[in-house]
């Protein structure tokens, strides 16, 4: 095994070029693998792509674009489902110098055209809804003269990829810079307006060796997750994945028996999903007494795993060995931090508990750089060692290195917001609140713009949600606040596990004293007066975890004004 896959040589640098090395190493073994059923005997069906394949398929997609105009420095739309289309067409912009625009389809029809709006794209690569979307508002598609489908219907003025006539041949991988564009990724839109994340080569490079580094990824691993650009990753890894036929924008409604069937028949070891995955999963083996037998490292990120989770796979579901990883970071920043399962439940669970938050470990590499700085919704321009707070005290979370993005595309109001110049280097603001620890752990504390500045002082909302999501009762729970910021109203909307509390008035009185007297007796929580019920959450569409606490403390006004 290389110990690094593909060196930045004087600043020259393709993604592609790890699809390459790959080929050099292993070119007849499976890449990526899509499931397709069972025979009749129970053994598992699949089609099935080799390293050497997949690099002669998007070679020959770089020449059918070359073909129809696509060039190096352009950005292009991609709007594929997760398979053989989608990884191929990738690495075919790649190696063209290309930048593929990776848009999340699930924020939502209105959400997706400013995006597109935005970013003015040559060319949309897509199937064929895809291609209607563009051809029935041809307005929004500013500048994409040229729509390229994947699917097998004809549509007026669209071109097909699958009947671009090519020479054979190798196609050679344009001679990028670590500094060059390589993608734009949009932000899901979760906490505000979806951004679109410029990723350069170098970028890319680096979070590839350092998730291989900070995992343990080997060609022995194989691969399946609930996050369909991973596979990029894991393709270029030397890692199989296994890309399973589900609703990729709704992880936490899968139906987990298949998922697991999968995990079985084709031995994966390394799996990443958001915590309401994994939480489906832990439900459906412990009502069905199975486990995860060819698993050593599963990935929880999305949003802050509740220790109880932890607690369940560990209790049966993984076999001995395995551990459970939670990497921190954002994408704008990925991976900064990771955290073991079994470290959390060590060292963080009861300090949780207490209202301490949420530990997200230590920084992935010593190329990595995080600091706490003090709480501002200004911007900061520059640089000053002052705005450093010390450890233990809570802050805005920054972080600079090789996997933090440099800038976002055309936005300047957000770069100001986000961004701090240090001489040629950037600070990223992760808009996160949190603090170090007298180890130099990270602890998270909850998202800046959703912290509640009462008369008492600062409440933080995963610092006071751990607190409660602890009881047996609550599924999950969020901090929102009520009236101007300085004065606001503290107040826990709670979701319960057993729906039907929310029909009998005296089990649910029960059980908002229980909270209220839980509440009081931690730091800080007792602040909370005022406890309301609600049978489910508005969540984001890219993890199905990530609480909308804006629209849930809007539903919480109105019900209190109403009351």
């Amino acid at each position: 095994m290389h110990e690094e896959l593909v060196p930045i040589v004087s600043g020259r640098v393709n993604i592609a070029q790890y699809l390459r090395r790959q080929v050099e190493d292993q070119p007849h073994k499976r890449a990526l693998i899509l499931p397709r059923g069972h025979q009749k005997d129970g053994a598992a069906l699949s089609q099935s792509y080799t390293f050497a394949q997949i690099e002669e398929l998007s070679g020959n997609r770089a020449r059918a674009l070359a073909t129809l105009g696509v060039q190096r420095g352009q950005r292009i739309l991609v709007a594929i489902r997760p398979g053989i289309d989608l990884i191929t067409v990738s690495f075919a912009l790649f190696k063209l110098g290309a930048a593929p625009v990776f848009i999340d389809p699930g924020m939502g029809k209105e959400g997706l055209l400013a995006c597109i709006r935005q970013v003015r794209a040559a060319a949309i690569i897509g199937a064929t809804p895809a291609m209607l979307l563009a051809l029935s508002r041809r307005k929004d598609f500013v500048g994409c003269d040229l729509l390229i489908s994947t699917g097998r219907i004809p549509l007026p003025g669209v071109t097909r990829l699958k009947k671009v006539k090519i020479t054979a041949g190798d196609h050679s991988v344009a001679d990028t810079q670590a500094s060059d564009i390589a993608a734009i990724l949009f932000t899901s839109g979760s906490t505000g307006p979806a951004k679109g994340v410029v990723y350069t080569h170098g970028i890319f490079a680096h979070q590839t060796e350092m998730i291989r580094k900070a995992y343990g990824v080997t060609p022995q691993d194989v691969d399946m997750s609930v996050f369909p650009l991973f596979a990029l990753f894991a393709i270029c890894m030397g890692m199989p994945s296994v890309v399973p036929c589900i609703d990729f924008s709704h992880p936490g409604k899968v139906d987990p028996e298949p998922l697991v069937q999968l995990m079985s028949d084709y031995g994966v070891s390394f799996s990443f999903g958001s915590p309401a995955f994994w939480t489906r999963v832990a439900d459906w083996c412990e009502t069905h007494d199975q486990n995860l037998d060819s698993v050593r490292a599963l990935v929880m990120a999305g949003c802050s795993v509740p220790a109880d989770l932890h607690r369940r796979f560990f209790a049966g579901i993984l076999p001995a060995g395995a551990d459970i990883f939670v990497p921190y970071g954002a994408t704008e920043a990925l991976p900064l931090c990771s955290f073991k399962g079994s470290e959390v439940l060590r060292y963080a669970a009861a300090k949780s508990l207490a209202g301490a938050g949420t530990c997200v470990g230590s920084v992935v590499s010593d190329k990595l750089t995080v600091k706490i700085i003090r709480i501002s919704d200004e911007a900061q321009p520059e640089w000053d060692d002052s705005l450093v707070l010390p450890d233990g005290e809570i802050g805005e979370v920054v972080c600079r290195g090789p996997v933090v993005t440099q800038e976002y595309f055309e936005s300047e109001a957000a770069n100001e917001k986000s961004k701090i110049r240090d001489g040629r280097r950037i600070w990223h603001r992760m808009g996160d609140l949190g603090y170090l620890d007298a180890n130099g752990l990270l602890w998270f504390c909850g998202r800046k713009n959703e912290r509640l500045e009462t008369s008492s002082g600062l409440l933080c909302t995963d610092s006071v949600e751990n607190i409660f999501n602890f009881d047996d009762d609550v599924r999950r729970c969020a901090l929102v606040g009520i009236g101007p910021r300085g004065q606001q109203r503290p107040v826990l909307v709670v979701q319960p596990k057993d729906e039907s509390l929310l029909r009998d008035p005296v089990r649910l009185e029960t059980l908002r004293q229980e909270l209220l007297a839980l509440g009081a007796a931690r730091s800080g929580s007792a602040l909370i007066r005022t406890i309301l019920f609600k049978d489910s959450f508005p969540l984001d569409v890219r993890h199905n975890a990530k609480i909308k606490r804006d629209i849930l403390a809007k539903w919480a006004s109105e019900k209190l004004a109403k009351s």
